[in-house]
């Protein structure tokens, strides 16, 4: 038995077990491998306003140590020998291994702080233990430091990190309480309480109509793929596994890039405004264009327009569980060689229609349809078949909205927030945009082997939008940080003298 091994099954004697492990979260330990983890993680960097750094970096470390962990990130997975997996709830949580300090020598670029987050990034997680870890990282430049953690993807998706993400960071500067992202921030959603065993058969019943209704909702869809791979119905949604055959389309191994940006949401919303499209189809026509920029210059042009999967969320409205609950649909990125405004309208139709699409299928067939064509899709990155089939995508893209205020740790303000997203089997490529604060940040991270350049992509992003602004005529002013200046209080008038005026004249 191998000491990891013997290591879990010691704290699966001292831990108390407490539930299985649902389906759309074990598929994120299912599809795992070495060249392919499937943590996630976000890069955040503060600007010190209410202290000097060594101050608040002090201060954030003690309310990380010191704070309460909630469920599940007291939760680590247990694989029986027979059975559904678990998670189980340690009794011996070590606060060192989950809340670490680091630092780069001063005074570190942000380059150089990524360059460190890619190598704390790589690697599975030690799965005898909860599946998060964060790092308190000084010495930056301009008197920053970073934040940046990880965390299993079975344990949160992106719209429960943005609720724990908004209610643990502060609103004001003066407001020094540091609140945990893994602390216990919310009551405990109803499906995670205690049942009576009249609930627990009510709940059954019900799990089992909803997915019935979830399998004959998948059947109709398949149906309607297949009108369309005949031709009798036209959709410019694209079809599973009818991505081409791209440089971005290779086996991922453990390496990893990562490029960013940064830049104002309001330039995506006067975009989005004057077209009529959404802030989303605005980010897919910049990725597209940076895509086709990329493979132009490495002359790997493909045949037919690339395919983004992207991911949305089916979380009902009150559950903060932190658990993965996601859907996706697939949106054509263009043609090739036309122009940006063109691109925006061709993403536009084929999101339409994707979107039209998911509508016709109810929250647990999206999930459980999402559950077949990923498994799918990873079996056959791993498969000869590979090579005859074609792709589920080109890339993956997500926009993770946040919080519309700005955002305080500890007296410091986050000025950057950047995602440490992962990849699919069979896709080197995935970008991530995350909205907080009137700012728009995105990361693009890359296997480094098979498209080494994820900077340079994040740079042409960056040039695509400067392209799109000037074809649709929406450049805006970025929104100032600055207060408004105070009006003056109006002189008051001097008082008239009647009749001494020169040349005025007296009432009649």
């Amino acid at each position: 038995m191998s000491a990891m091994a013997g290591m879990a099954k010691r704290e699966e004697k001292m831990s108390r077990i407490v539930k299985n492990i649902p389906l759309m979260d074990l598929v994120s330990y299912l599809i795992e491998s070495v060249d392919s983890p499937t943590h996630v993680g976000m890069l955040q960097i503060f600007k010190p306003v209410n202290g000097s750094c060594s101050e608040i970096v002090q201060r954030v470390l003690k309310g990380y140590r010191e704070s309460e962990v909630g469920p599940p990130f007291n939760y680590y997975p247990v694989f029986p020998g027979f059975g559904m997996p678990k998670w189980a709830e340690t009794e011996t949580f070590d606060v060192s291994y989950h809340i670490r300090h680091a630092a780069v020598p001063a005074p570190g670029t942000e380059r150089q702080v990524i360059d460190m987050v890619m190598d704390l990034h790589a690697g599975m997680m030690d799965r005898s233990r909860p599946g998060w870890i964060a790092y308190v990282i000084e010495g930056l430049e301009d008197d920053c430091f970073a934040v940046y953690w990880k965390v299993h993807h079975a344990y949160i998706d992106g719209a429960s990190a943005i609720m724990r993400f908004d209610a643990c960071m502060a609103k004001a500067p003066d407001d020094l309480a540091v609140r945990p992202l893994w602390g216990p921030l919310f009551e405990p959603s109803k499906k995670n309480r205690d049942f009576s065993l009249t609930d627990l058969f009510s709940e059954a019943g019900k799990g089992a109509g909803s997915q019935a209704k979830a399998m004959q909702d998948i059947a109709q869809a398949i149906g309607r793929f297949a009108l369309q791979a005949g031709g009798l119905v036209k959709r410019e949604a694209p079809l599973p596994f009818s991505a081409p055959k791209s440089m971005f389309n290779k086996p991922v191994f453990a390496t990893r890039h990562l490029g960013v940006g940064a830049t104002e949401l309001d330039r995506f919303k006067a975009i989005a405004r004057q077209e009529r499209v959404s802030i989303n189809e605005v980010a897919l026509t910049i990725v597209g264009a940076a895509l086709e920029r990329y493979s132009e210059k490495y002359a790997e042009m493909p045949d037919k327009p690339l395919v983004a999967a992207c991911p949305m969320a089916v979380r009902k409205e009150g559950d903060t569980d932190a658990s993965t609950q996601i859907a996706a649909i697939s949106v054509k990125l263009g043609e090739s060689g036309i122009d940006i405004r063109e691109r925006l309208q061709q993403v536009h139709t084929s999101s339409r229609d994707a979107k039209d699409e998911a509508k016709n299928m109810s929250r647990e067939a999206l999930m459980n349809y999402l559950i077949l064509i990923a498994g799918t899709a990873d079996l056959l990155s791993k498969s000869p078949l590979s090579d005859y089939v074609p792709p589920l995508s080109s890339v993956n893209v997500s926009n993770v909205a946040g919080p519309v205020h700005r955002c305080y740790v500890g007296g410091a303000e986050m000025i950057r927030s950047y995602p440490v997203s992962t990849l699919a089997g069979g896709t080197a490529i995935n970008i991530t945009f995350s909205s907080f604060g009137g700012r728009m940040d995105y990361a693009v991270i890359t296997d480094a082997l098979a498209v080494p350049g994820a900077q340079e992509i994040a740079d042409f992003m960056t040039e695509a939008m400067v392209e799109l602004e000037a074809t649709t005529a929406a450049r805006v002013k970025p929104a100032s940080r600055k207060k408004p200046a105070l009006r003056k209080k109006p002189a008051a008038r001097k008082k008239s003298t009647r009749g001494k005026a020169a040349g005025r004249k007296k009432p009649v």
